[in-house]
């Protein structure tokens, strides 16, 4: 059995499954099967290009990989990592 990853976008709502099976189309209607029973939760996936539009993606995971994150956003002003220009004075 394969681990894969299943996450669908729609109407500004999010549905993020870990999922395993033998291949990808079983993946992809064990996906459907769990939406269409209610056996998914929803979470708030913020804005995103067309909330009209389904978005849909899929990967096979790696079990000794982390594969969520813990992202959280970010106020306006902190700064992430290392800047790439550093304003001074010129050289005149």
């Amino acid at each position: 059995m394969k681990l894969y990853r299943v996450q669908a976008k729609y109407n500004n709502i999010l549905i993020d499954e870990m999922l395993e099976a033998e291949n990808d189309k079983a993946a992809l209607d064990m996906f459907v099967t769990k939406v269409e029973s209610g056996d998914v939760t929803e979470k708030d996936a913020g804005e995103f290009l067309d909330p009209t539009k389904l978005f849909i993606t899929f990967e096979e995971v790696d079990r000794n990989v982390t594969t969520t994150t813990g992202v959280g956003k970010a106020s306006v002003g902190i700064q992430v990592g290392q800047p790439g220009v550093i304003a001074g004075p010129s050289n005149d």
